[in-house]
């Protein structure tokens, strides 16, 4: 019974990226492939254009007025301000202003939902963890590999064998400590991108 819902699970999986990868212009489906086969190509940056993306990604946050992001700029105006902070987002982004606001936004409204409104402004520690997620987070559902691929990006493995076990709050707390706190304070992490590998246990 087992076996035949997880070779459903994985037809469904398979059907859902081969109709997403059609859906990709001829361009698109190449940086896909070039990106799985190591030849990716890493963010290229300037002063000048670091500079201008945040001066454009100040001014279009101001103009939107967004409640979480007055909320956060209320509790701790230099955590949000910080330029290695919005670094992360407009990385993530390629430098789309727009793009890396809404993900910005977006980010402050779950963090306060999953960890609280008086944590929004500031880094989650493993204080802010509670037992189950500890637990989860030494179960050994991920693994960062010590070393890179070809094109110098982390390899990061992640385990199911806690899904279905752990609640999904619990996965999505622990899965924002290792990306935010671990993994996207890596300089290259932020210019590359990561290698996920999934393991289905």
């Amino acid at each position: 019974h087992n076996d035949t819902r997880t070779r459903r699970e994985m037809k469904s999986t398979e059907d859902f990226l081969a109709s997403e990868m059609s859906k990709l212009s001829v361009q698109e489906r190449s940086k896909v492939l070039d990106d799985l086969h190591c030849v990716g190509e890493e963010l290229k940056e300037t002063p000048e254009m670091i500079e201008a993306s945040l001066a454009e990604f100040d001014r279009v946050l101001r103009e939107r007025n967004e409640p979480i992001y007055n909320l956060a700029t209320s509790q701790n105006r230099s955590y949000v301000e910080d330029p290695s902070f919005r670094l992360r987002f407009l990385r993530a982004n390629l430098h789309n202003v727009h793009k890396s606001v809404n993900q910005m936004i977006g980010f402050l409204s779950r963090k306060e939902k999953y960890f609280g409104r008086d944590k929004i402004a500031r880094d989650v520690t493993l204080d802010d963890l509670d037992e189950d997620d500890i637990e989860l987070l030494l179960s050994g559902l991920y693994h960062i590999q010590d070393g890179t691929d070809r094109s110098g990006r982390v390899v990061v493995y992640f385990s199911n064998h806690m899904i279905g076990i752990s609640t999904a709050e619990s996965i999505i707390r622990v899965n924002y400590f290792v990306f935010f706190n671990i993994l996207s304070q890596m300089p290259s992490v932020q210019t590359k991108g990561i290698v996920f590998c999934f393991y289905d246990m």
